[in-house]
Parts: C-alpha cells; sequence; structure tokens
C-alpha cells in the first residue's frame, strides 16, 4: 500500500543575512527619487554650454579698443594695428599740434573684434580760423553776434589732382575734382575756386586737365566708405570726384551711400559722383 503523506504547512528558507560589515542597500526608492534630480543636472549642464557658446565665447573673440587721442600719428597707428585692427587716419584743422590724434572712433575702452576699422583724426597744425560779425540794431538796443568758421584754402594749382585734393582734405574743406581740356599734364590741377579762405567743411573745385590719351580705368567700388576715404580711393584710380549729399538715417552720415558710375571701366579722369549721408 501506498505510503500517503500529507502536507499541512510550507517554509521558505530564509534570505542568507549579509556578511559581516557589508553596507547595507539602498533603501528601494531612493533610486527612484535621484532621477528628477540627474534631469535637473543634465538641464543645468546644457544650459551652462549654451551660455560659454554665445556669450562667453564671442566675449573671448572681443577685446578692448586702446585709447590713442594724444598719442603721435605713427605711434597711435602702431598701437591699434598691433592690436590687430585696421586703422583710417584722416588729417583736418585743429588747434592741437601737427601729427597727434584729436579724436578716434571708436573711443578708447569700447570692445571691438579684431580686423574691425579704427578711425583716428589727426591735426594738421592749423587752427580753424573763427571769423565773428557783429550786427547791432539801434532801436531795440540789443547785439547779435554770429560766429562762422572758416578755413585757408591752400593753393594746389599746378600740382597732380592726388595730392591737390589731399591737401584741400587735410584743410578741412571738400575737394571736387572737374575735368577740363587743356594742353597741361593730365592729371594736373589748372585752376581752384575759390581762393584765400572758405567755410569749413565747403566744397572747393579744382579743374583738371584731360589730354586726348585717356586709357581705360577700373572704376572701385567705394559704397559704404567714408566720404574722404572714397574721394581718395578714386583719385588714386585716376578719375575725377563730385560729391552729393542726402538726408537719411544717422548710420549713413558721412558714408557713401551710392556711386555713379558703380563700376566697370571708363576713360581716366572721368568724374564719378558719390552720394554721402547726411
Amino acid at each position: 500500500m501506498a505510503d500517503e503523506t500529507e502536507i499541512t504547512d510550507s517554509y521558505r528558507i530564509p534570505a542568507a543575512p549579509p556578511p559581516d560589515g557589508a553596507p547595507p542597500g539602498p533603501p528601494p526608492g531612493l533610486i527612484r527619487d535621484m532621477w528628477p534630480w540627474l534631469g535637473l543636472l543634465a538641464l543645468l549642464a546644457v544650459v551652462g554650454l549654451l551660455v560659454w557658446l554665445f556669450v562667453l565665447r564671442d566675449q573671448h573673440h572681443r577685446q578692448v579698443v586702446p585709447a590713442v587721442v594724444g598719442l603721435q600719428r605713427q605711434q597711435a597707428i602702431g598701437r591699434l594695428t598691433k592690436d590687430g585692427y585696421s586703422v583710417t587716419a584722416i588729417l583736418g584743422p585743429s588747434a592741437k599740434p601737427s601729427g597727434v590724434v584729436v579724436s578716434q572712433k571708436p573711443g578708447g575702452g569700447a570692445q571691438l573684434p579684431k580686423g574691425d576699422r579704427v578711425t583716428i583724426h589727426v591735426s594738421n597744425g592749423n587752427a580753424v580760423a573763427v571769423t565773428t560779425t557783429t550786427a547791432t540794431t539801434t532801436q531795440q538796443t540789443t547785439t547779435t553776434e554770429t560766429t562762422t568758421a572758416s578755413a585757408a584754402v591752400p593753393d594746389v594749382v599746378g600740382q597732380d589732382m592726388a595730392s591737390g585734393a589731399g591737401q584741400v582734405e587735410a584743410a578741412g574743406l571738400v575737394a571736387e575734382t572737374d575735368p577740363v581740356t587743356g594742353s597741361q599734364t593730365p592729371g594736373q590741377i589748372v585752376r581752384e575756386s575759390p581762393t584765400g579762405q572758405a567755410p569749413a567743411g565747403s566744397t572747393v573745385q579744382l579743374a583738371v586737365a584731360v589730354g586726348s590719351n585717356r586709357p581705360q580705368r577700373a572704376v572701385p567700388s567705394v559704397t559704404g566708405r567714408k566720404a574722404a576715404d572714397a574721394r581718395a580711393a578714386l583719385l588714386a584710380a585716376k578719375l575725377t570726384v563730385r560729391t552729393e549729399y542726402r538726408s537719411g538715417p544717422r548710420k549713413d552720415v558721412g558714408n557713401v551711400v551710392a556711386q555713379s558710375p558703380s563700376g566697370g571701366t571708363v576713360p581716366a579722369y572721368t568724374q564719378v559722383t558719390i552720394a554721402v549721408g547726411r
């Protein structure tokens, strides 16, 4: 007869206790509670990386423009070019000694990327002449004083147009070069108007001799450049220049906003018209 056995109770073998000295495991809910904090930490790391990419790295590529006002021209240019900037030097009348930098743009202390341009204004040693006219009205017993700045017009007749126009610009005036038929050397200034004194910033007309042999010259693009720089570039290309002015936004003041012709080739000493913002 088979042995019939009835099982009335069952028992589980208890888990072995951890070895002596082993640290207890983390509570079951601890790891689950850490996931939000780990996600927040990862988000902060991403934000920090974006800040570095778009702010700190950009600032790393910028540097402070050195202050050069009061320095001699060559010393100022050397300082700026050493720091990686391009430099435009403009001569003009000032009470400061000749060759001294009287202003700069952007100013010292401004942040500017390397390779950008800094414009310095340099004294030519000629103080701006000031003429004072006094008008008196006896019936009202009032006195009105009008002060007009004027500049001495340099005598440049007989000089090459680029050299003569440069002297006119350095005196604080605007040189307009007009081609005229003449027997003189091509490019030579044969006449100028006015002479003596002229209001500062006004136009001096220089008549430039043009011969029969006028080879083709490429017209450089000067749009966006300072007016004085643009005129100098066109004169260097053996072209004459006329300047007109247009009202526009503040950012265009003093800059060339258009030119005609704007490119291609033209006979030497052809007059190029530039439009300058005001």
